[in-house]
């Protein structure tokens, strides 16, 4: 769902999708009671810049902190659709008996082809056509239709095959709890930083009481040293990078202590 266009975008390229619509129209409502813990989330934030020398900008923090609880409540539902669909072990079972069956069919189709059987099989190729003259120019066609079917047969068996092996070898669920996995930490780590001007500590400080809070305010109820330990098994993940500036690649610097 990650980078799908907004519904009633205005463009013509993109009709307007029931499903999508529903979906973002429940996003919406969750982000309106979102609203609901702004003050709360952005006093947290003020304290934390107040004991920096970075000023703190009310509506640049409101709009980055919104921003992510979006991309939080998008993910989620891409993970319930995700969870809508047919099980991956049950998705390699079918593709593999689609593909046995394509072979069957590929294999039948070409025994065919060299039998006396084909005679019979091109006369009702014909009628089903309205040809009335069993001409030479129509057995000819009538061999390219099947010369083409059995490869497109095998292109499709070949197909099915693959698909069944990437479905087999996709990677398991993110790191982290299904209410906060670590990528959702690391996001708003860099959010916490650019908006306080402080690295966002694994302890029981402002970063980890600003997470909880934040999920708090997305309708999502989390104990706060659940967040805690979500943001070390994030920290750790990290490494080194844990905790980088945002601006880092383009000359910034990394702030010299964490909260």
């Amino acid at each position: 769902m990650s980078g799908t266009k907004p519904p009633n975008s205005g463009d013509e390229d993109y009709p307007p999708d029931a499903r999508l619509q529903a979906i973002y129209a429940a996003i919406e409502a969750r982000l309106a009671e979102f609203d609901r813990c702004r003050d709360d989330l952005l006093a947290m934030l003020q304290k934390v810049c107040e004991r920096t020398p970075k000023p703190f900008d009310e509506k640049y923090a409101w709009r980055h902190v919104r921003f992510y609880a979006w991309r939080y409540l998008e993910e989620e539902e891409a993970s319930a659709e995700k969870r809508m669909m047919v099980p991956a072990a049950d998705r390699v079972d079918r593709l593999r008996q689609l593909g046995n069956a394509l072979r069957e069919a590929r294999s039948k189709l070409d025994e065919t082809r060299h039998d006396v059987t084909c005679v019979v099989l091109f006369e009702e190729w014909c009628k089903a056509r309205g040809i009335s003259d069993f001409t030479d120019r129509h057995v000819d066609i009538f061999e390219d239709a099947l010369a083409d079917l059995i490869a497109g047969l095998a292109y499709m068996e070949t197909a099915a095959s693959r698909a069944a092996e990437q479905v087999r070898q996709k990677p398991g669920r993110p790191g982290g709890t299904g209410v906060l996995q670590h990528d959702i930490v690391i996001m708003l780590e860099a959010a916490y930083q650019n908006i306080t001007g402080r690295r966002g500590g694994a302890g029981p400080g402002p970063f980890a009481q600003f997470v909880t809070k934040f999920l708090e305010g997305l309708g999502r109820t989390i104990t706060q040293q659940s967040v805690i330990e979500a943001i070390k098994a994030a920290k750790k993940r990290q490494g080194e990078q844990w905790g980088q500036s945002p601006f880092a690649d383009i000359g910034g610097e990394t702030p010299p202590s964490s909260l």
